[in-house]
């Protein structure tokens, strides 16, 4: 008896080590949204069916998430997936694959389809997450890293993902500024989180809470703890702290026919390899009232009308974007901003100045489909990203606010994610 026990203390162990070793090789790889290879593209990860919703999911539900990108490079390549448990700060959390894993910890992406008739060649990849081979037994925070292995493991993609295993109810709405000077600017978020499947015994160190505006993690207001406890409830009502540049309504640029001009679009040249498209030079906008216009709140998505939506025959562009600016900021770069971007601040990005023309332009590679962004100025130095000087801020934007309300009692290893919604501003 006391063989076999040690017997299966040894698998045990070689299992925990085993399901570590994948990621324990991945190297450079960041926890957060990434494109770490220039030839992968168009990388959408969303509830399957609904293209411009977060990656978000109930624990135990029949929902799934699709992945789909590109890969230009010309030859096929062999690619695998794998999941990282974290903990509320994006960091991986302290359990083992085995622990938070239904499934293998490395698996391949088998499932992809080649470009036709198009004259940007891509190999197109899918994957449906959870799966037969793979599925996730923990509430909280996820990292999906998608990673080449011909010669050696090479990082290809990260994306976030939450799954939550609703214990609370989450009661929010958007105010104005408590600052005045930001009342017109700004916009303010307090809510209530309501115990309806767990027991509390400390909130100030078991609940905390991030804020999202628009999906953007690059401004979110993390690690936030209860403000007012109550016996079966907690109050976030800070002043002057959860508060979000209003920003305007996104600029938007419909690329899904590349066989006549939409609105917005100055020209469109076919040649031997690829499409080129001009967009007309676009104003700023931070002097201009505001105008409401129904926006996807920087989001993109992926199609062609002339091919019924067909991914494979949906091409590629290089996309000229321009802002006029009368004389070029001397402190500041300008860069292309949105989803499309990962909400990032890229070099590809980055917009070179004209003095014969008076404008800011770049060239975008881009798949048809529909593209929300503004047009961001950094400081020199920083990486801080100001919406306002080009664009504007106006209390009366429609942006989208989503509440995350983790749970850490006292003695557990990991952040359980039980609570989660998002609601609009100003609807």
């Amino acid at each position: 008896m006391n063989k076999l026990f040690k017997i299966l203390n040894l698998i045990a162990l070689l299992l925990i080590i085993f399901s570590g070793a994948v990621q324990a090789q991945i190297d450079g790889i960041e926890y957060d949204d990434v494109i770490y290879d220039k030839d992968i593209h168009a990388v959408k990860f969303h509830l399957t069916d609904f293209p411009l919703t977060q990656p978000l999911i109930d624990l135990g539900s029949n929902a799934t998430f699709t992945l789909t990108f590109d890969d230009l490079q010309e030859d096929l390549r062999d690619i695998y997936y794998t999941i990282i448990h974290c903990d509320a700060d994006w960091q991986p959390s302290d359990l083992t694959t085995m622990e938070f894993l239904d499934g293998f910890d490395e698996e391949q992406l088998d499932q992809y389809d080649f470009s036709v008739n198009t004259l940007t060649e891509f190999t197109n990849y899918r994957l449906t997450l959870p799966n037969e081979r793979c599925s996730w037994t923990k509430s909280g925070n996820y990292i999906l890293v998608i990673y080449g292995n011909d010669d050696e493991i090479t990082p290809l993609v990260t994306r976030r993902f939450m799954v939550v295993d609703p214990s609370v109810r989450i009661a929010p709405e958007t105010v104005r500024p408590a600052n005045v000077q930001k009342g017109k600017s700004h916009q303010e978020l307090d809510f209530e989180v309501i115990f309806e499947g767990i027991n509390v015994d400390d909130p100030k160190k078991e609940i905390q809470a991030t804020i999202l505006q628009n999906g953007r993690w690059d401004n979110a207001v993390m690690d936030l703890p209860p403000q007012f406890i109550f016996r079966d409830r907690v109050v976030y009502d800070y002043q002057d702290k959860i508060v979000f540049s209003a920003g305007k309504e996104f600029r938007f640029i419909d690329l899904r026919s590349f066989s006549y001009k939409n609105e917005g679009v100055a020209a469109i040249e076919e040649y031997k390899d690829i499409y080129e498209i001009t967009l007309i030079p676009e104003p700023a906008r931070a002097f201009r009232p505001y105008l409401f216009n129904r926006d996807i709140n920087g989001n993109f998505t992926i199609g062609n009308i002339d091919e019924e939506y067909n991914l494979l025959r949906t091409d590629y562009g290089l996309v000229l974007f321009s802002v006029e600016k009368n004389m070029p900021f001397y402190d500041a770069d300008v860069y292309l901003f949105g989803k499309m971007t990962d909400w990032k601040i890229q070099e590809k990005f980055k917009m070179a100045y004209s003095e014969k023309l008076g404008l800011y332009a770049v060239d975008v590679l881009l798949k048809q489909g529909y593209y929300n962004y503004n047009y961001a100025v950094v400081r020199k130095g920083t990486n801080e990203v100001d919406l306002t000087e080009l664009e504007g801020d106006w209390f009366e934007t429609e942006n989208e606010y989503t509440v995350l309300v983790y749970y850490r009692p006292f003695g557990s290893r990991y952040d359980q994610l039980v609570g989660a919604l998002t609601i609009k501003s100003n609807i």
